[in-house]
């Protein structure tokens, strides 16, 4: 299908032009409230071919669309469908949608930079009440406090929608709990046994069972995969060994 941001049977209705089958239209429009397939297919067919004359009425226009025809940027992408639109006013709904995804990735880019920190691949420490919504989401057995970040989905004025994994770095506390590690084998591992047993991985008991263990935790953490979840940008903190930095906003 596409999208063309104009209401051919609003166009019919409200039609003041010279052609004599879109007048013969508006009494059978008033009447019956629609058109047939066929009257529209050629009523949008008429008023395009009009409508491609006159300006594009942008504040007219649907959200993703109004984004593609006011773009500014430098995606040659996004400018082509820009020319497109303005030249035929209508694009297909694809085109539309990946025209949008690549202004929203654009903005995601710019705003990271305002950030002073690379999000993506960098790991960051959640608060409890957020990591307690993605256990909850998505079944968990346990809280995921330290997360990698895989993806910036989505940026509003306050906030980010992210997709991570849990790390599988050490930190100096447990990645499924937050809390300081004090004895040996979790501090070596970065997870105690008790969260170890809710991921669903023996807790190593000796120096000799390290290797094993970290082998079935990072197997364990590909299977459990990602998830997404939002995060007020105040509430990021960055994880640097044994101290968070709380960015500012």
């Amino acid at each position: 299908m596409t999208v063309t941001g104009i209401n051919i049977e609003e166009k019919v209705r409200n039609y003041q032009g010279a052609n004599t089958f879109i007048q013969k239209l508006q009494p059978s429009l008033l009447k019956w409230g629609r058109l047939t397939p066929k009257q529209y297919a050629v009523a949008e067919k008429l008023i395009m071919k009009e409508v491609r004359l006159g300006e594009v009425k942008i504040e007219e226009l649907p959200m993703e669309l109004k984004a593609i025809v006011q773009y500014t940027g430098e995606s040659n992408f996004v400018n082509d469908l820009k020319v497109k639109y303005k030249k035929y006013r209508q694009l297909t709904e694809k085109q539309v949608s990946a025209g949008y995804k690549a202004i929203d990735r654009e903005i995601q880019k710019d705003s990271q930079k305002e950030l002073n920190i690379k999000l993506v691949g960098n790991t960051i420490k959640l608060g409890r009440k957020i990591a307690l919504s993605i256990k909850e989401n998505y079944d968990m057995d346990f809280h995921p406090i330290l997360v990698d970040v895989t993806e910036v989905m989505t940026i509003s004025n306050k906030a980010f929608k992210l997709k991570a994994k849990l790390t599988k770095d050490n930190a100096g506390i447990c990645r499924c709990c937050g809390r300081t590690l004090t004895d040996e084998m979790s501090q070596v591992t970065g997870i105690g046994p008790v969260c170890a047993g809710y991921v669903g991985v023996k807790h190593p008991k000796n120096s000799n069972d390290v290797a094993k263990f970290k082998e079935d935790m990072s197997n364990k953490i590909d299977e459990i995969g990602e998830f997404e979840f939002w995060i007020p940008k105040r509430a990021i903190i960055e994880w640097k060994g044994t101290a968070g930095v709380m960015l500012r906003w």
